[in-house]
């Protein structure tokens, strides 16, 4: 059974609920009730019944397990603990796992005449509606007019119901293996239930980490480190998403939240340019001037494939929805489609320049290349035809990108043509956005009803995609580089060249932080998965992550021996 370990506790339910009627206060010693654990959960705060609008004073509240009669966690809770619904909580640290099949009895440390009553209801008929019976279930009223622990029974009488609570959440899985499993096998079981890779999964059983580092979990199976059949083991997951930097200095990194270096991936000979993860963020792959591509484990920082094949540096990568192909674009003037295991499939060969980027669209079916030539093209990625010339730009396309619904693509270029959209039916040209400036770079809103450009001058623009009117012009005070949406598009961040980064709201047109900390010119963006962050990336050698919501840097991500060039998080 494996059980889970939180930080917080505010995703967690109460056991009761409801409103008490029979205040007492006349009683001193462990005061209480006792319960049978119907399923595995893990407990994150003790609380107590309040009557009046809050606590007054302080009382501890107790967890005991019947089995050990010993108490498992103590808190003390009164006029500082958080309030919720009638009830007073204090977290409990660390979380206490409970065990389907055992009684345990929870008490309050009581003295007669203190200012906060208890309830002393009688349970009734309805309880059930006033549980989480699929928890728990409550045994009746236990005391010890001594303190210690709650021996003495009211259990007949039904009493107490309610005066003290916890709050809790369910075990996560129960897995029927072989004590011969390895912890990473049993890591990598997990990571099918609930989507955390074993990077980022930390198992405990007895207070005790089974291993650490992939290579000794690899090597130590479960019955070597003392589980046996019915052993609960503790999940705790670093929270927050990974982030991967490439740099001039032929490396890439993969960074934990805390601004640790979790993995150096090394092997590159040249630059590495583009760095990108997989859907299910267990893999990552980095493009480089030594004209190849290489797909990582995320896990154990191992290169699993090397893309080998074009002939000149290889400038972007990335998957597609499915993670089953890859998309490479290089200025040797192909794109190539691949197989995960680094099997070239396509060669997309009809451009007469360098290639600058490339990329599917949202469902894979097909796929876009911008290039030098001053076409983009849409692809077949399976047969690997040409659907689609777009040709209108005057210059270097720079950027290229097809729609959530994918009936149309932007282009963006190195001339004054500004944002281009294009039917990707008819490969016609359907509109021009900005025209008579200069774009640095382009991007569709996640739910396609949004472009933001970055344009040459100093403004970055969202225009509405249903009826091409622009609605939101953003002005700063030196060239912006290139812009990006937040992925639910409530904010924007947009890079300059005078070493900061703003971030702008979406429905105000306000911008609500400005990014100072660089010393050097910025080279890429990203946001997190939740819009709580973002990463940037520049040529002092160091990438650093910002709270959207306060503008402060929170990391300095430092190692890189020469600029970073890129940065991606982890889905």
């Amino acid at each position: 059974v494996v059980s889970m370990e939180t930080v917080g506790d505010d995703a967690a339910d109460p056991f009761f609920h409801g409103e008490q009627q029979e205040p007492r206060n006349d009683w001193a010693g462990e005061i209480g009730l006792a319960f049978l654990a119907e399923s595995t959960f893990v407990i994150t705060s003790l609380g107590r019944y309040v009557f009046a609008e809050k606590l007054i004073e302080d009382a501890t509240v107790t967890l005991w397990a019947a089995e050990s009669q010993e108490a498992v966690a103590s808190v003390a809770v009164g006029p500082n603990s958080k309030m919720e619904a009638s009830y007073a909580y204090t977290e409990v640290f660390p979380r206490v796992t409970i065990q389907a099949g055992k009684e345990y009895r929870l008490t309050q440390h009581c003295r007669g005449g203190m200012l906060d009553a208890w309830p002393n209801d009688r349970a009734t008929d309805d309880l059930a509606a006033h549980s989480n019976i699929q928890f728990a279930r409550f045994l009746g009223g236990f005391y010890n007019f001594h303190g210690g622990y709650p021996s003495f029974s009211e259990a007949q009488e039904g009493l107490r119901a309610g005066m003290v609570n916890f709050k809790m959440m369910p075990g996560i899985a129960t897995f029927s293996l072989p004590l011969t499993t390895s912890v990473y096998e049993l890591k990598q079981r997990i990571e099918e239930v609930t989507g955390f890779v074993p990077l980022q999964q930390k198992l405990t059983f007895n207070s005790r980490q089974l291993a650490s580092g992939s290579d000794e979990e690899k090597s130590v199976d479960l019955s070597s480190a003392g589980v046996v059949d019915g052993s609960l083991l503790t999940l705790a997951v670093r929270a927050g998403s990974l982030v991967v930097t490439t740099s001039a200095d032929c490396t890439a990194r993969l960074w934990e939240v805390t601004g640790e270096c979790a993995r150096s991936l090394l092997g590159h000979e040249g630059a590495v340019l583009h760095a990108e993860f997989s859907s299910t963020g267990s893999s990552v792959v980095t493009t480089s001037e030594d004209k190849t591509a290489r797909i990582w484990s995320v896990e154990t920082g191992e290169c699993t494939a090397t893309l080998v094949g074009h002939t000149e540096a290889v400038v972007s990568a990335t998957f597609a929805p499915s993670g089953a192909r890859l998309l490479t674009a290089s200025r040797d003037r192909t794109a190539r489609v691949w197989s995960v295991d680094g099997f070239c499939l396509q060669v997309l060969s009809k451009h007469s320049g360098a290639l600058t980027c490339a990329s599917f669209s949202p469902d894979g079916s097909r796929c876009i290349t911008a290039s030098t030539d001053g076409d983009a093209r849409l692809w077949h990625p399976e047969s690997g035809d040409c659907l689609q010339t777009f040709r209108s730009h005057r210059g270097s396309v720079i950027q290229g990108e097809i729609s959530f619904d994918g009936s149309c693509a932007i282009t963006c270029a190195v001339d004054a043509e500004g944002v281009i959209l294009w039917s990707t039916e008819s490969g016609s040209l359907i509109r021009k956005l900005g025209h008579g400036k200069s774009i640095h770079s382009v991007v569709f809103s996640k739910d396609g009803l949004l472009v933001l450009a970055a344009c040459a001058d100093w403004t970055a623009r969202i225009w509405r995609s249903e009826d091409y009117q622009c609605m939101l012009e953003m002005s700063h005070k030196s060239q912006v580089l290139h812009a990006k949406f937040a992925p639910d598009a409530s904010l924007a961040v947009a890079c300059c060249s005078d070493f900061t980064a703003s971030i702008w709201s979406i429905s105000t047109g306000e911008r609500v932080q400005v990014l100072v900390g660089h010393n050097a010119s910025l080279c890429a963006s990203a946001f997190f998965p939740d819009g709580s962050c973002v990463v940037t990336t520049s040529d002092d050698c160091t990438a650093r992550v910002w709270s959207a919501d306060k503008g402060n840097c929170t990391l300095v991500l430092l190692g890189h021996q020469a600029k970073v060039l890129s940065a991606a998080v982890s889905p």
